[in-house]
C-alpha cells in the first residue's frame, strides 16, 4: 500500500492560521511518500535517515517516528483500531524548509493506514486526527493549514481557507509569464519550535488581555493598550489577515505586481513586528528585492530558517540565483537550494478518499 502526500507552500497568512485567521496555501509536486504492510510490531524505515527503528504504538521517542506514531495515537483516540504495520518512508521534500514535511508525513501516514485497515473517513476527519497528533502526541502546537492542504489542495488553485469556520474556496494560479520559486536557506535555528510555542501563548495572552474569543473580534483601536510586544505580535495578525484578501483579489485580477507588493509587506511584517525571521532568510530576501524580473519575497513557514518564497518572472536570468549563492557562501558559510515548483493535488483528489462538499467564504 502506497501513499503519497504534498508538501506545501503558503503563498500569504503567515501565524494566521491559529488565530482564526485567513491563510492562502497551494500544494507543491515534492511529497512524502510511504509504504505500510501488515506485520507483527510496528517498524518504521526512513530511507531519508537511514534508520529502521521498531516502536511500541503509545511510545513518545522525540524524533522523527513521533509524526507516524502520533497519528496511531490519534487514530485509536478517535475510535479506529490499527494493528502493527511495517512502514518505509521516502521523501522529497527537504526537511526544515518551512515546507510542512511533517504535515505531509502524517496525512500520508493516516491514509496509508486506513486503507491498510479497511476503513474509511472523511476528509475533515482526516485533517481534524493529523492536527492532534502534531499538538498532543509530538508537542507542536501547529495550526489546521498544512494538513487542510496536504488534503484537500487542487492543482493549479490556492486555497482561500478561514480558520474560524473552516470554509474554503479555491483561487485560480494564473500566472501567465511568472512563477513561485523557493530558496532553501539550509538554516534550521534551534530556537524555531520554542518560539513558535511562544507566539502562539503571546496570542492567547492578547485575547485574554481584551477579553476577547477570538482575533476576528479585535480592531486597530484595542490593541493600543497592550505592551509593545504584544501589540507589535497584534499588528501582524491583523494586517496579514487583510493581506491574505487583498492577495486573493490581486490573483483573480492577475494584478501579479501588486500581488508581489504584498509579499515584501508580509516580509516586513514578520521580521519587525512577529519577529520569526533571521539574518540569512531576510538577506536573501534584501538581495532580491529590486532584482530585474522579482516581483516580490517573503519568508515562509514558521520561522527563524527555512526558506522563501519569490514570485518571479520564468524567464529570470539564472545568474541572479548563482550570485545569490555566491555572495549567500561568502556570508554565512552554506549555500542555497532553488525549488521550481509547480501546484499538484491533495490525497483528497489524488488518493481517491471520499469528497465533501466544500463551502465558499
Amino acid at each position: 500500500m502506497r501513499v503519497k502526500a504534498p508538501g506545501r507552500v503558503n503563498i500569504i497568512g503567515e501565524h494566521t492560521d491559529y488565530n482564526d485567521g485567513f491563510v492562502l496555501p497551494f500544494a507543491i509536486d515534492r511529497y512524502v511518500e510511504v509504504e505500510v504492510r501488515a506485520s507483527k510490531d510496528f517498524s518504521l524505515t526512513s530511507k531519508l535517515f537511514g534508520q529502521t527503528i521498531k516502536v511500541e504504538k503509545n511510545e513518545k521517542r522525540g524524533d522523527w517516528t513521533d509524526y507516524v506514531m502520533g497519528v496511531v495515537w490519534a487514530l485509536e483516540e478517535a475510535g479506529y483500531k490499527v494493528e502493527p504495520f511495517e512502514m518505509t518512508i521516502d521523501s522529497t521534500l527537504p526537511t526544515g524548509a518551512g515546507l510542512s514535511s511533517s504535515a505531509a508525513l502524517e496525512v500520508a501516514s493516516a491514509v496509508a493506514i486506513m486503507k491498510l485497515m479497511n476503513h474509511s473517513i472523511d476528509p475533515r476527519e482526516l485533517v481534524q486526527i493529523c492536527v492532534r497528533a502534531e499538538r498532543e502526541f509530538v508537542g507542536v502546537r501547529c495550526g489546521i493549514m498544512d494538513q487542510f492542504t496536504a488534503v484537500f489542495a487542487k492543482k493549479d488553485h490556492a486555497i482561500l481557507l478561514d480558520t474560524m469556520t473552516m470554509n474554503y474556496e479555491y483561487v485560480p494560479l494564473n500566472l501567465n509569464n511568472c512563477e513561485f520559486v523557493l530558496i532553501d536557506s539550509n538554516v534550521k535555528h534551534e530556537l524555531s519550535s520554542s518560539e513558535y510555542n511562544r507566539r502562539r501563548m503571546e496570542c492567547e495572552t492578547i485575547l485574554k488581555k481584551l477579553n476577547k474569543r477570538s482575533f476576528r473580534e479585535i480592531s486597530e483601536k484595542d490593541i493600543s493598550v497592550l505592551e509593545p510586544t504584544l501589540r507589535k505580535r497584534a499588528k501582524h495578525v491583523l494586517g496579514e489577515n487583510q493581506r491574505v484578501l487583498k492577495m486573493v483579489e490581486a490573483l483573480r485580477k492577475n494584478n501579479l505586481f501588486l500581488a508581489g507588493c504584498f509579499l515584501y509587506e508580509s516580509h516586513a511584517s514578520l521580521r519587525d513586528l512577529y519577529e520569526v525571521s533571521c539574518d540569512e532568510i531576510d538577506f536573501i530576501v534584501g538581495f532580491l528585492k529590486g532584482r530585474t524580473g522579482v516581483l516580490g519575497a517573503r519568508i515562509v513557514g514558521g520561522g527563524f530558517g527555512g526558506s522563501v518564497l519569490a514570485l518571479v518572472r520564468k524567464n529570470i536570468s539564472q545568474l541572479n540565483f548563482e550570485e545569490l549563492d555566491r555572495e549567500y557562501r561568502k556570508l554565512y558559510g552554506r549555500s542555497i537550494r532553488v525549488l521550481h515548483v509547480n501546484s499538484d493535488d491533495g490525497v483528497l483528489f489524488s488518493q481517491l478518499i471520499s469528497p465533501v462538499s466544500s463551502s465558499g467564504i
